[in-house]
């Protein structure tokens, strides 16, 4: 069996000849195959994918270490038969490490999320309730602080600092330490910073992540598809002002932040900017014990801007009756439901 032919997608199949194509292992039998796999649409669709992410990251010829691995590789004599398994390394490595020699990060390579970080670490937990905020000073000198309803985890080893953001949101003040790179995990994504100001707010299984100052990487806990090949593909590294949002369908989306909006919780307020009325209920919701649900739709879509406290949720309300057509109703202790307000008509 061919090693393409043993290969479980297109996206294999096409990691392994853009390898070979590009690092100048085509014989004519090679060419022969290639045009007939080629053929299919969905093999050719996933060929334009896999050229496209290479050429995004850049030109290779120019970096030393692709041309020794080309050298390296032209000049090995390959095991007759050579099986899939063997092959499919040697592709995997090939575009790993043409896409690795064209990427330039200030950031030192960290180990794996899931690698093993040496002898078991004491874990230590902090929690805050609903409405409490709370600021942690870690054993290196960063700090934690903490939004309503957050749970951190940190287990710190001489290698790596790890945290695990399990709930809630968090604001990192990191120090230096180019030797012990600090890693947060939040739901499927790890952020890799050095001496770095960055917001991380999990909402179930989407992540958000500001970045105020310094410069950190985004990537996912968990590599799919052609990513395995090569995680580069993968990360987004962010510069001041700008924000990741990972979406639970595994859609990325990097645009720039509002940063004074982000953190505006660390000065016990919340900052809407034509924001939803559904979205600011939605965020006052997450500082008190008491809801407000909306009875209506057409409340929803309504817009609102304005700085409310975020312990003053009378405020809040008080603003939504008095400039919008709706009226408070306190169904119980706990619960405030908002309608649409029904004016009498003067006769």
């Amino acid at each position: 069996m061919s090693p393409v032919a043993a290969m479980q997608t297109p996206e294999e199949a096409a990691t392994y000849w853009v390898a070979r194509r590009r690092l100048g292992l085509m014989s004519a039998a090679d060419h022969a195959a290639f045009e007939a796999w080629r053929a299919d649409p969905d093999n050719a669709a996933a060929l334009a994918e896999v050229d496209d992410m290479v050429e995004e990251v850049g030109a290779i010829a120019a970096f030393s270490e692709v041309r020794a691995m080309r050298e390296a590789a032209l000049s090995a004599a390959p095991p007759r038969r050579a099986p899939w398994r063997a092959m499919g390394a040697i592709a995997a490595s090939l575009v790993a490490v043409v896409l690795a020699g064209t990427y330039v990060a200030n950031l030192p390579e960290a180990p794996s999320p899931a690698a093993q970080v040496g002898p078991a670490v004491a874990v230590q937990r902090y929690v805050t309730g609903v409405g409490e905020q709370r600021n942690v000073t870690l054993a290196d000198g960063s700090t934690v602080a903490l939004n309503t309803g957050s749970v951190v985890e940190v287990a710190y080893s001489p290698a790596r600092r790890n945290i695990r953001l399990l709930q809630g949101q968090a604001l990192f003040q990191v120090a230096h330490n180019a030797a012990r790179p600090f890693v947060v995990t939040a739901g499927d994504r790890t952020v890799t910073a050095l001496g770095t100001r960055f917001d991380v707010r999990l909402d179930g299984q989407a992540v958000k992540v500001v970045l105020v100052e310094g410069r950190v990487a985004v990537e996912p806990l968990h590599l799919r598809g052609v990513e395995r090949i090569a995680p580069v593909l993968a990360r987004h590294t962010l510069d001041p002002g700008e924000e990741l949002i990972a979406a639970p369908d595994e859609r990325v989306e990097v645009a720039a932040a509002d940063t004074d909006q982000a953190t505006s919780w660390r000065r016990g307020q919340v900052i809407f900017r034509d924001n939803t009325i559904a979205e600011a209920v939605a965020e006052m919701n997450r500082y008190s014990d008491t809801q407000l649900v909306i009875d209506d739709p057409r409340i929803a879509q309504l817009k609102i801007s304005g700085v409310f406290g975020v312990t003053r949720e009378e405020n809040f309300l008080a603003a939504l009756t008095s400039f919008y057509p709706i009226e408070a109703d306190k169904r119980s202790p706990r619960v405030t439901a908002l309608s649409w307000r029904q004016e009498n008509s003067s006769s």
